[in-house]
């Protein structure tokens, strides 16, 4: 018995299937598990996911969890088998299997509400346009209405869905402690019932027929303290020499951040076809939404320093290295954090560069080229926001700059 990828040369998260050779018949057995990973994830000997650190480690090692359920349930079974001297076969393990994992549901009869997410998953795949985040998202989803499921010992209906039924599930992830789950913020939170609702309505008149109007997200949003550069920390994380070669790509990759203001899964796979005139034209792979990203002079010399092909970086590793790079840069001003956790407020000071992600690179060039006095339409033009709501929530003006501002309007 092994795990095989359906997919394993293509660049996106693929099915995991699990195999075994029955003799009897001189046949394979061939089932979907139902997860997906992505192929540089997995170890082709081994035919198991790669052990990492940070946030995808514990994903990862949740996912091996899930695939040992599948090894464990045939081992069972062979073993009865041979207790009982009656040979296996397809057809007996497949419903077998489908009786402990499918809940002998159909596709034109699910009743269950993860069985409904996994059929989203599987149809919204089939126009081969679904990156690999989006598939993590409702992947994400999924276990985490089967680890409220395990808790409450019960399998969650369609039918079952009330506005009780939500607030309870939220009151269940805002205090969470399943690896790799940790208590859920409330902006968190609110992502994870906006999925739910995207799902609940995609399904409505095919698996269950709620009443979606009577539904709320009782989620609010809240503005989450996130951290930007300003010119000088930049200047400083430019110059500062750095120990190791690791570190030095990830500094660049974080400064080609800055220099573009697009996202990492985007500039992170910067090509010279991008270039159209004196521009890269992108469009980003989460939204789909094309960014007119000016090749200036600084953005120019990095994206040739490697000739255009950038060092490839998990992202937990790359927010790891870039926050080594921030933290040799003196960059430990403390910053206040305040978590919203229902009516939980959370307040915890931290040094800056422990806060630094990818992402900030992103921040840092719609706050400076908004304080440098860029208007919001050209900053959404390059960074392919198209919602001015959207963009304000990425500009953090620093404490200097309102200062400057008061002295140069007030005297």
């Amino acid at each position: 018995m092994y795990f095989f990828l359906k997919e394993p040369k293509q660049n996106k998260a693929t099915p995991i299937y699990l195999i075994f050779y029955l003799k009897t018949q001189n046949k394979n057995f061939k089932y979907s598990t139902g997860q997906m990973i992505h192929p540089d994830n997995w170890n082709g000997k081994s035919r198991m996911p790669i052990a990492k650190r940070g946030a995808l480690g514990a994903e990862i090692k949740h996912l091996s969890s899930i695939l040992s359920m599948y090894s464990d349930f045939l081992d069972e079974k062979i073993k009865e088998s041979e207790k009982l001297n009656t040979p296996l076969t397809r057809e007996i393990l497949k419903k077998l299997f489908d009786e402990k994992f499918k809940h002998k549901e159909t596709k034109g009869d699910i009743r269950f509400l993860t069985s409904g997410i996994q059929d989203f998953i599987d149809v919204k795949n089939r126009s081969k346009g679904q990156s690999d985040s989006w598939n993590n998202k409702y992947n994400n989803l999924k276990n985490k209405i089967i680890a409220f499921e395990n808790n409450k010992k019960k399998k969650v209906e369609f039918s079952a869905i009330t506005q009780d039924w939500i607030d309870e599930f939220c009151g269940f992830l805002r205090s969470i402690d399943v690896k790799p789950y940790k208590p859920h913020n409330d902006n968190t939170l609110n992502r994870a019932v906006v999925f739910l609702f995207t799902v609940l309505k995609w399904s409505e008149g095919k698996f269950h027929n709620i009443n979606l109007k009577s539904l709320k997200n009782p989620i609010q949003i809240y503005q989450p303290d996130d951290i930007s550069f300003n010119d000088k920390e930049i200047k400083i994380l430019e110059t500062i020499p750095l120990p190791t070669k690791k570190l030095e790509v990830a500094r660049d990759l974080f400064l080609i951040g800055v220099y573009s203001g697009q996202r990492y899964s985007d500039y992170s796979v910067f090509e010279k076809e991008d270039i159209h005139g004196e521009m890269i034209i992108k469009k980003a792979e989460k939204t789909e939404s094309e960014s007119f990203i000016p090749l200036h002079k600084r953005l120019k010399e990095l994206l040739d320093k490697y000739n255009w092909k950038l060092p490839s970086k998990q992202i937990d590793v790359f927010n790891s290295q870039i926050r080594k790079v921030c933290k040799l840069a003196g960059l430990d001003e403390k910053t206040k954090e305040i978590i919203y956790r229902g009516v939980e407020k959370k307040v915890n000071y931290r040094s800056k560069y422990e806060m630094v992600s990818s992402h900030t690179a992103r921040r840092t060039f719609i706050t400076l080229s908004s304080e440098k006095g860029m208007p919001d339409h050209i900053i959404m033009k390059i960074t392919g926001i198209k919602d001015t709501k959207t963009l304000l929530k990425y500009k953090k003006t620093s404490q200097k700059s309102v200062v400057e501002s008061m002295n140069k309007y007030w005297g």
